[in-house]
Order: structure tokens, then C-alpha cells, then sequence
């Protein structure tokens, strides 16, 4: 078992209670990650490193993105892929989903009738992609998934080679279980701020988050309560759209709202400025490593980030479309490592002019 996940299990039952008891976090959902029996945490080899490509064969690579404008942590993501690619003698097609399930169907039903050596796929749909990735499959074409995972439990015909994220779960644990720490009581009133419905990552951060704050409590106080007062989706992870919603979370519960847990940091930032115009103080706790939102936490504005790296992830994708194109062996899930910033060690990530971890 991944180490992220071996602190959660022992409170198993609890969360899932509390999954139960608050079903407004969407922790509910019939949705789970795919089982493996070959996983492991990894760390991308370091830099646009040019020795990932032995042979030196030219390959084309497509990288079918889920939603590229106007999203900044994507949009990092697939320049890191392609300045690798371009270093390891890699042409890399990238073409934008827009956040549509058909459109993305689509682009990859081009990539495969271009020829490409490899895909990579960010999808924004678990289920509606499974009919391109099988025919990618047919054609001869290994899929690789980056970020989000695919459900191929309605479609066993359809093969992903391997899937490369961070533990979601694991992230979320260590960001509430940092938050317990400084809430320091046994109860809470918490929002819960999420990107998008249906989304497996958002709904295994919100419950690693849940599992990790009650898990601090149950530590410290011997019981724990959680109260979710508002969860709320900031469509396409937005900012100015997060803003919106916990401007209306505050007017309909004034003073009442302790924690926040942001599923991303864009989403965070957007939530600060309404925390900040209704005079109110709130632990904030938040996932990706966005610049803007580790500053915020240096000044004190946000207290715990979950890393979940951009640029490892876009790196990992052609790093591992690469190993499947040499006939390497490879885990079928490939974890990158996902530390906590806090107020503690925030030096130590804190990068100006970098955009995203």
C-alpha cells in the first residue's frame, strides 16, 4: 500500500461515516480509483534531461488535453511535456479538449488517424473517452494517462498502459491533518471549495482532507466533529467563480465558517478575496503549488498547501510514453511524491518566477 494512504486506514470506518453524515463534501460518490497491484511512488528524472530517448528514434507524441486555455496549472503542465519532448528528440502534439467529452473523443480519434507513436491523455471525462482509448488500442497505440484517471470498469477493452498522478488521497490527508493541527479544537465548521462535478480527484482530496482533520482530532481529543456547512463547485476550477461562491457561503453563513478547504489554489486565491472583503478569519488549506497561493501562505493568508507538481506531471507523461515506446517495464500507477508546505518549510519551496511547482 502507498505510505500516503497507511496513516487513513486506520480511521477507514470513521471516514467513510463521515462520508455518509456529510454528504455535501460528495465524498458519497459511487466513483473510485482503479485498483492496482503494481504502484509505486516515483520522482521524474530530474530536468529537461535529453537521455530519456536511448535509441535516439524520432517519435511523435499527441497529448490530448482536457482543458489547456486560460488554465495555468494545465497550461505549465504541457509546456514542462513539451520542452522535454523537444530535448528527447520528440515532436508533441498537443490539442485542447476544452473541457468537452465528444470534442476530446474527437481529438483523439485525429491523434490516432495521424499516426502518433504515443498518447498522452488528460481526461476530462472518466467514462465518455474509453471508446477513443480503445480504438487507440486497436491501432497499436499505447495511452498514457497523466492527472486524471479513466474508469475502465464499463469498458475492460480499453487499456491505459500506466497512470501517472499525484495520490490525491494522500494530499488531501496531509493538508487536513495540518489544519487539525492548527485548529487545535475537536470541532469545526468547514466549506469545502470544489473544482468540478464528477471530478475522481477532487472527490479523493476532499476525503483525504476530511480523513486527515478528523484523524488530528480523534488523535488529540479522542472525538472529532465535523460540520460541513457548504460545499460548493467553482466550475473549471476557477478563480474569479470561487470567489463567487464563497462570497455567498459567507452572506448565508456569517461568522460561522472555521476551516476552508480549497481543491486547487486558483480556486483559493478567488475564496481569500471574499474571506478578506467580509472581514472574516478562516484557516485556509488548499492543493497544487501555485506561486500566488504560496505566497499567500508566507504571508499568512493561506496555511497548508498539498504540492500537487504541474511540471513533474507534464515531464512524467512524456517520460513514461517514452519508457512504453522502448518496451520498459512500468507500474500501472505512478504516484509522485506530494510533501505539505507549511509556514515551517515554505522556504523551501517558495521559487519566484516559477509559476508552478
Amino acid at each position: 500500500m502507498h505510505k500516503g494512504r497507511a496513516k487513513g486506514v486506520k480511521f477507514l470506518a470513521i471516514t467513510l461515516m463521515l462520508v455518509f453524515a456529510f454528504s455535501l463534501t460528495g465524498c458519497s460518490s459511487g466513483e473510485q480509483p482503479a485498483d492496482s497491484d503494481k504502484q509505486q511512488t516515483e520522482q521524474p528524472a530530474a530536468g529537461g534531461t535529453s537521455n530519456m530517448n536511448p535509441s535516439g528514434e524520432k517519435f511523435v507524441i499527441g497529448w490530448s488535453e482536457r482543458a489547456l486555455a486560460g488554465t495555468p496549472w494545465f497550461e505549465a503542465m504541457v509546456t514542462a511535456a513539451e520542452e522535454l519532448g523537444a530535448a528527447n528528440n520528440c515532436e508533441v502534439i498537443v490539442i485542447d479538449a476544452q473541457n468537452k467529452p465528444d470534442k476530446q473523443v474527437a481529438d483523439v480519434e485525429d491523434l490516432i488517424a495521424r499516426n502518433v507513436d504515443a498518447i498522452v491523455l488528460d481526461p476530462c471525462n472518466p467514462t465518455a473517452i474509453l471508446t477513443a482509448v480503445e480504438s487507440a488500442n486497436k491501432a497499436g497505440i499505447p495511452v498514457v494517462c497523466v492527472n486524471s484517471a479513466v474508469d475502465t470498469k464499463d469498458n475492460p477493452n480499453a487499456k491505459i498502459e500506466t497512470l501517472i498522478t499525484s495520490d490525491n488521497y494522500a494530499i488531501g490527508y496531509g493538508v487536513g491533518y495540518e489544519l487539525g493541527k492548527l485548529w487545535n479544537k475537536d470541532a469545526a465548521n468547514v466549506a469545502v471549495m470544489s473544482g468540478h462535478p464528477g471530478d475522481m480527484e477532487g472527490w479523493q482530496r476532499r476525503c483525504g482532507f476530511i480523513s486527515g482533520f478528523s484523524e488530528y482530532q480523534y488523535e488529540k481529543f479522542g472525538a472529532s466533529k465535523i460540520n460541513v456547512v457548504a460545499q460548493r463547485y467553482a466550475g473549471d476550477w476557477d478563480p474569479d467563480k470561487g470567489m463567487s461562491q464563497m462570497q455567498d457561503i459567507l452572506v448565508s453563513h456569517p461568522n460561522q465558517i472555521d476551516i476552508l478547504f480549497s481543491e486547487g489554489d486558483a480556486m483559493a486565491l478567488g475564496c481569500l478575496n471574499a474571506i478578506k472583503s467580509a472581514g472574516e478569519s478562516v484557516l485556509v488549506g488548499s492543493i497544487d503549488g501555485q506561486l500566488e497561493a504560496i505566497e499567500a501562505l508566507k504571508d499568512g493568508n493561506i496555511n497548508a498547501i498539498g504540492i500537487n507538481s504541474a511540471v513533474e506531471t507534464g515531464k512524467a507523461g512524456i517520460e513514461y510514453a517514452l519508457k512504453v515506446l522502448h518496451d520498459e517495464d512500468i507500474s500501472t500507477r505512478v504516484y509522485l511524491p506530494s510533501p505539505t508546505i507549511t509556514k515551517d518549510n515554505v522556504d523551501k519551496f517558495y521559487k519566484p518566477g516559477t509559476p508552478f511547482l
